[in-house]
């Protein structure tokens, strides 16, 4: 599985990560990593800098938009707007069952899983005052509905995801916490989704408001094109529509927005 190149600068490499791969490794064996993959001599991904500078990253199983800075200037420049929250971030999802809002805003604390604390990366939502992790920090997601559907004759919802926040699989925890893990996440399922040939969550468009260079990369639809998902879905309502690269900034520009009138609006917090 090839990673494609989106856009490229002096500064810049934006690239399409494909699910199920590694951005780097300490195994010397691994050669599925983004890494790997823009080292080959014969890569269309090949850069003389050295070495680069991952300013997002991408869990093993998620897909799509990944910013990759050349030089350590570059990756400041970067690094500062994802610390004051100034990127926009926007991924398209698949969670299990029919969502009953149009925008929630999910605002459950993250931590370690302190009943794996020791032997994965397994996060948790803190759901209630009494929740217990080991340490959490503030979370903060915006879940728009797209469209209702199912998938394999069981209900699914396609979402529109934009992290407020940048917790370690805040998406997914976030998600799980609200009764509708994403489709195929094996971890947050409790390792009971299994069957999908692919975990549904896709980083699909990133707003980097540099002043010298502005980035606005966003990557076609990625679920529909395959036969392996499109096959075994069935849509049954179109919310609002997100398949063409103007419909999807259009879903953008709502979720972007504190509030409109005639939405349904829900909010998950631990005072739930």
């Amino acid at each position: 599985m090839g990673v494609e190149k989106l856009y490229e600068s002096d500064s810049f490499l934006v690239v399409n990560k494909p699910f199920d791969m590694y951005i780097n490794s300490d195994d010397e064996n691994e050669k599925n990593t983004v890494t790997q993959h823009i080292a080959l001599p014969d890569s269309h991904l090949s850069t003389s800098a050295n070495p680069l500078h991952f300013v997002q990253r991408l869990d093993y199983s998620t897909s799509g938009v990944m910013c990759i800075a050349k030089t350590k200037s570059a990756a400041g420049r970067a690094g500062k707007l994802f610390e004051r929250r100034l990127t926009r971030k926007y991924y398209l999802g698949v969670v299990r069952g029919h969502v009953m809002f149009d925008v929630a805003d999910i605002e459950f604390d993250v931590g370690v899983d302190p009943l794996t604390a020791s032997s994965s990366h397994r996060m948790v939502a803190k759901t209630s005052s009494a929740s217990s992790a080991l340490e959490t920090r503030a979370a903060h997601t915006r879940l728009l509905a797209l469209e209702t559907g199912h998938y394999q004759r069981e209900p699914v919802t396609v979402v529109l995801l934009k992290p407020i926040t940048g917790r370690r699989h805040q998406l997914r925890v976030h998600c799980a916490a609200t009764g509708h893990t994403l489709l195929g996440d094996y971890t947050y399922s409790d390792t009971v989704d299994s069957a999908p040939h692919r975990m549904f969550l896709h980083a699909t468009r990133l707003v980097l408001p540099l002043e010298s260079e502005p980035l606005d990369i966003q990557t076609p639809e990625p679920f529909f094109s395959d036969e392996r998902f499109s096959s075994k879905y069935k849509s049954e309502k179109v919310l609002r529509k997100y398949r063409t690269k103007e419909d999807f900034n259009a879903a953008c520009d709502i979720i972007d927005k504190t509030y409109e009138i005639g939405l349904k609006y829900r909010v998950f917090n631990c005072n739930d």
